[in-house]
């Protein structure tokens, strides 16, 4: 059934590469998804609780992306966004890259000491605090107060969270889409004790 919807999906491609170009596609945020689109054009339905479950699921490594795997932490990734961690735990004798590393119990998971895993467990618009900080001011200033702005919003958002004693201490951090057309903070679970579990040798 696998190899078969992978040739579906080859086939589909191929016979598309022969068609005008289209913006039919594009990158969605969780709360910008155009789920009625896609249901009418597709007949998909792709919800909030779904769309909430795939992103308490995703993980934000340092320059990359897991995936939780089991209800106990276990998570996945690709094996260059580990390979920092594994020349760290690297030895002369044992060299892990080329080697590989399996863990044979939970007592002998190793530390990835500069490793940290976010899980994005909250977002708000804070698009109207941000533009009434730059509302009347000239651009070098407006630029300023917009700086000023969205440190605020994440140090307020920290601050906070490290007194919310279901959420516990978060990271929190502002970005802006659509060209600076809106400003959203998203607030983040961070893991800071990210262990290696298992690795494949490079040459596998």
């Amino acid at each position: 059934m696998k190899n078969l919807f992978v040739a579906a999906v080859c086939a589909a491609l191929v016979s598309l590469a022969a068609l005008p170009a289209q913006a039919d596609e594009g990158m969605w945020t969780y709360h910008d998804f155009p789920s009625a689109a896609v249901a009418e054009k597709f007949g998909v339905k792709i919800d909030q609780a779904w769309l909430d479950r795939v992103r308490l699921g995703s993980i934000r490594l340092a320059n990359c992306t897991a995936s939780f795997v089991s209800p106990e932490g276990l998570i996945l990734t690709n094996h260059h966004c580990i390979e920092s961690c594994l020349a760290e735990l690297s030895t002369q004798e044992d060299d892990l890259i080329a080697n590989g590393f399996i863990a044979a119990d939970r007592r002998n998971e190793r530390r990835c000491e500069t490793q940290i895993a976010d899980v994005l467990v909250g977002m708000s618009n804070v698009t109207a605090q941000v533009e009434a900080a730059v509302a009347g001011k000239s651009d070098k200033i407006a630029n300023d107060a917009r700086k000023q702005a969205l440190t605020e919003i994440e140090q307020a958002c920290e601050t906070a969270s490290k007194q919310d004693r279901k959420t516990g201490a978060l990271k929190c951090e502002t970005v802006n889409l659509y060209n600076g057309g809106q400003h959203w903070l998203y607030r983040y679970k961070r893991y800071t004790d990210v262990r290696l579990v298992f690795a494949p040798e490079r040459s596998i």
